[in-house]
């Protein structure tokens, strides 16, 4: 079969969300504006104490399910095992998606080599409107942080998609908790472990918040966080590995 005629994949669009009925909306809005819609959109009601559950059920193609256990890997790993279609794409709630995003993904994904994918990314922060400005801010925290934890591509959660088969296999190695792991590089290593091809392509492109990540605590919570998932795997830079006493 050619891959002109091979037919393209469906498409479920994961979101987990605690507490985010503000920016919710404009989140859903830009996937609803998609040139190619998603097949579905999955929040997942993560201890949401606000209206993020009620707003998001009233917009169309959105399935809404809960995750008591607070923390995203928990959430995530919900919204990914309820996905039914053929790739799983995951922005965060705060995520603002280009318009062709979905489209980008389906062209992507129809060629079967193709398991996972990571994105690009401007900063919402600093993007008015409708623009998409300081990408280059973001490839060059990519590239640092790559070459930190010595896995390449990263599959960052505002901005990735993986095949659902490629997550059925890899989720025996995907780890709980927050406090104890990097669930992006946690899911990344798990599907690099398993033999899944993954790429970065940077025309798959989103508005993130990435500023919001940016204070001294979050940054030192997330480099242990780093070591201790890398350690687990036993996988990337061996001289950010930890004694496992602390990996614990």
């Amino acid at each position: 079969m050619t891959s002109a005629a091979r037919p393209l994949p469906t498409i479920s669009v994961v979101i987990p969300a605690h507490n985010e009925e503000r920016l919710l909306p404009r989140c859903l809005r830009a996937l609803l504006a998609q040139t190619d819609l998603p097949d579905e959109i999955i929040v997942v009601d993560n201890n949401c104490t606000d209206d993020s559950a009620r707003v998001a059920s009233e917009f169309p193609l959105v399935r809404v399910i809960t995750e008591a256990r607070p923390g995203v890997t928990y959430a995530r790993t919900a919204g990914f095992d309820a996905a039914r279609c053929d790739v799983i794409a995951r922005i965060d709630a705060d995520t603002v998606v280009r318009a062709d995003w979905i489209a980008q993904i389906r062209a992507d994904f129809a060629d079967p080599a193709l398991d996972g994918q990571g994105g690009g990314a401007a900063i919402a922060e600093l993007s008015p409107g409708e623009r998409f400005w300081f990408n280059w801010w973001y490839r060059g925290f990519r590239l640092w942080h790559e070459r930190s934890i010595g896995v390449r591509p990263m599959l960052y959660e505002f901005n990735s998609a993986l095949r659902r088969q490629a997550w059925l296999i890899a989720r025996e190695l995907v780890m709980l908790g927050d406090e104890e792991v990097s669930e992006d590089v946690d899911v990344t290593i798990a599907l690099l472990r398993t033999g899944h091809t993954l790429r970065y392509e940077p025309r798959m492109r989103v508005r993130a918040r990435l500023f919001r990540s940016v204070d001294r605590e979050k940054l030192t919570r997330y480099y242990e966080t780093d070591s201790k998932t890398l350690t687990r795997h036993g996988f990337g830079n061996r001289r950010r590995w930890v004694s496992a006493e602390q990996a614990r």
